[in-house]
């Protein structure tokens, strides 16, 4: 062999190492849709925060009465799952997954980190004075949360008070 036919060998596996992971970056962003955020400036985030305080109301209410009657299923419910019907109460969603038995709704998820809306206060009652829906995202360094909706206890004196 020649240097220029060796060249011209070793050229041509590097161009197939370059372009191999490049054609399945592409088909994995054409077929699979655009990469997921769960950053605070994400449209999972923007979501969560446009929903209304009647809504989060309710939506506390809805989660607590699963969560009693233990009628969902132990891993929830996957919105994108045709085995599993959605009960009504979640209908108008645009969440990932929603499981009432860890108190949580995944709204968006991405790869080892996630939206969620956290649902405080109906599985510790008697520690805790408030009802609250806390929305979280990001990961590590990056990670925050604020309180989204809450609602003072019945029966449930306020601490200091």
């Amino acid at each position: 062999m020649t240097i220029k036919s060796t060249l011209s060998v070793i050229l041509k596996l590097v161009s197939l190492i370059i372009a191999v992971p490049l054609i399945l970056l592409v088909f994995f962003i054409v077929f699979t849709g655009p990469i997921p955020s769960c950053t605070e400036d994400s449209d999972a985030v923007k979501y969560a925060r446009s929903l209304s305080s009647e809504r989060l109301s309710l939506l506390y209410e809805d989660m607590y009465k699963f969560y009693a009657n233990k009628t969902s299923p132990i891993g929830g419910y996957y919105v994108s799952s045709e085995e599993m019907e959605i009960p009504i109460e979640f209908e108008d969603l645009k969440v990932a997954r929603i499981r009432p038995a860890d108190a949580n709704i995944m709204i968006e998820g991405c790869f080892d980190h996630s939206v969620y809306l956290h649902f405080e206060g109906y599985r510790f009652k008697d520690t805790l004075e408030l009802k609250q829906i806390i929305l979280s995202w990001g990961e590590h360094s990056n990670a925050g949360k604020e309180v989204l909706w809450a609602e003072h206890m019945p029966n449930k004196p306020l601490r200091g008070k």
